[in-house]
């Protein structure tokens, strides 16, 4: 140790990093002053030596003890006496809800068969993991061979397991190509011999090729209660009466037709009266910007729908053009069972019809070309009692909108919004009939591409909802032009209290200011 301690007090220390060059005498006696810390160095090291061939014997030894005793305890592992019911029950929660399952080997339930033997054998041997599917989009002009035979051998061994479950499908293949004869097609082969399982059906692709399955009828369908279709290519109901026999089953409960159809809607065979669920997009062409479509439902037909479907839960439909002159039916359309609206199209004007609704379940209203922008009604939802509506507010004149929402007092989450500069847009009037309309609004969005709400009267509004005995959550607004007043001073007190608020105003443009350089990157180009 004292040659360890002659070091810390060596003569060199203030000489150590950095650039002096030592004598003959000063090299002698350094040299000198290393020899006893290199000898204890050489001592270390060995021992370090040493020790790491200990540790590494000990890890050995380690190893050899430990991985009979691993494979011991996995005989005694909780997953092996996991009662099977219980299991089954996990292996059906992995599954997705979403959508169909997915042919993927790192998703459920092909997953499942990979963790291990009984694992695959309890998953091979329930049905009920296998009774939905979704097929994606073949390719059969791009993909290899090798890869469309596995993929149909896939859906083929998946339909098997399956057994006698009724099956939900979809299948999506957006190539619009023709077939030599459509019946050759791989997926209608593979749907139509277990026609009699669908329960739930998703078709997207060629009209041509989804045609075969809609001539089923009842007999081949007898379980099916949901179709939903979107078509491309052309016309997807042909001339002859079987083209729709899909769309007349008992059981049929939910229908979506997303298509391009000179076909009058009201005209299809639907069992109107049970159905539950109802999406109809369809039209034949659109005309130019803020024209309406070809084809499809007017309002007036959008009314009809509503009063040939008395049990509908949910309804969306495509309205294509204002109604053809006819004097609409405006007598009370009672819907005792429907929670969700949806009414859109690109032109058309509500009528006073929309007072004339009974729907005392009513949670979600949407009319018009609403916009997806800014926070979405669906981002907190409604409590029970209360219900969301997103308004287009060029549907409306101002009379026409203060009735609307005088119509619904039970309005929480409030949207309004508007593509379109030449009709209703809100400004101070308009905001200060909500001081005191919709008694039960805690969240408003204001949208439209150019307010005349001034910062005044936003303040205003916000203070007076924030009185009322329901105060404002969220207030959210879009001014197409600069701030006026910061009021956020002054509303800084509710926001302390929970009141979310968020203003966005157009930039203010700065002051023009003399650039010499201005148009040398142009002129460049010419030089």
């Amino acid at each position: 140790m004292s040659g360890m301690s002659s070091l810390t007090d060596s003569p060199f220390a203030d000489r150590l990093n950095t650039n002096y060059i030592p004598s003959d005498s000063e090299i002698v006696e350094i040299r000198t002053l290393l020899a006893y810390p290199a000898d204890e160095l050489a001592r270390v090291e060995a021992r370090i030596e040493e020790l790491e061939i200990a540790l590494s014997q000990l890890k050995e030894l380690r190893a050899s003890l430990k991985t009979p005793i691993d494979a011991h305890r996995a005989l005694i592992s909780p997953w092996r006496h996991i009662p099977q019911d219980v299991l089954l029950a996990i292996f059906s929660s992995c599954l997705p809800s979403e959508h169909n399952a997915l042919i993927d080997p790192a998703e459920a339930p092909l997953l499942l068969g990979r963790i291990c033997r009984n694992w695959r054998d309890v998953t091979y041997s329930t049905p009920v993991l296998w009774s939905s599917i979704h097929i994606p989009c073949l390719h059969y002009l791009r993909a290899p061979p090798n890869m469309i035979s596995g993929l149909e051998r896939t859906v083929e061994a998946w339909l098997e397991r399956s057994s006698a479950c009724p099956l939900s499908v979809s299948v999506f293949d957006d190539i619009n190509y023709k077939w030599n004869g459509v019946e050759k097609h791989p997926l209608i082969l593979q749907l139509l011999p277990i026609s009699r399982r669908l329960g739930h059906l998703t078709l997207v692709g060629d009209a041509e090729f989804l045609r075969p399955i809609l001539r089923l009828g009842s007999e081949s369908l007898p379980v099916l209660k949901r179709i939903w279709i979107q078509a491309t290519g052309g016309q997807i109901f042909g001339d002859d009466a079987d083209s729709t026999n899909a769309l007349q089953i008992p059981t049929l409960e939910d229908v979506t037709l997303q298509i391009t159809s000179d076909a009058d809607p009201l005209a299809l065979p639907l069992k109107w009266s049970q159905l539950t669920r109802i999406r109809l997009e369809c039209h034949l062409m659109w005309g130019e910007r803020y024209e309406p479509a070809a084809g499809g439902l007017n309002i007036g037909g959008a009314f009809e729908v509503l009063r040939r479907c008395p049990n509908l839960v949910h309804c969306e439909i495509l309205v294509t053009g204002p109604s053809d002159g006819s004097t609409l039916d405006t007598s009370p359309i009672t819907l005792p069972h429907l929670r969700t609206l949806v009414l859109s199209g690109v032109e058309f004007q509500f009528q006073n019809w929309l007072m004339h609704l009974v729907v005392p379940e009513l949670c979600a209203l949407r009319l018009g070309d609403v916009t997806t922008e800014g926070p979405g009604i669906e981002s907190s939802a409604p409590q029970d009692g209360c219900m969301s509506a997103d308004i287009d507010t060029s549907r409306f004149t101002l009379s026409g909108l203060q009735q609307l929402l005088q119509s619904f007092p039970t309005i929480s989450h409030l949207r309004l919004s508007s593509r379109n500069f030449q009709e209703l847009v809100p400004d101070d009037a308009f905001i200060a009939l909500l001081h005191n309309l919709c008694p039960m609004l805690t969240n408003i969005t204001i949208l439209p591409p150019s307010t005349k709400i001034s910062d005044a009267a936003a303040l205003a509004f916000v203070k007076a909802r924030m009185a009322m005995p329901t105060p404002l959550q969220q207030f959210w607004a879009r001014f197409g032009r600069a701030r006026e007043l910061d009021i956020m001073l002054d509303v800084q007190s509710f926001i302390s209290d929970g009141l979310q608020v968020s203003l966005e105003y157009l930039p203010e443009l700065p002051e023009w200011e003399f650039r010499p350089r201005d148009g040398l990157d142009v002129l460049s180009s010419l030089y």
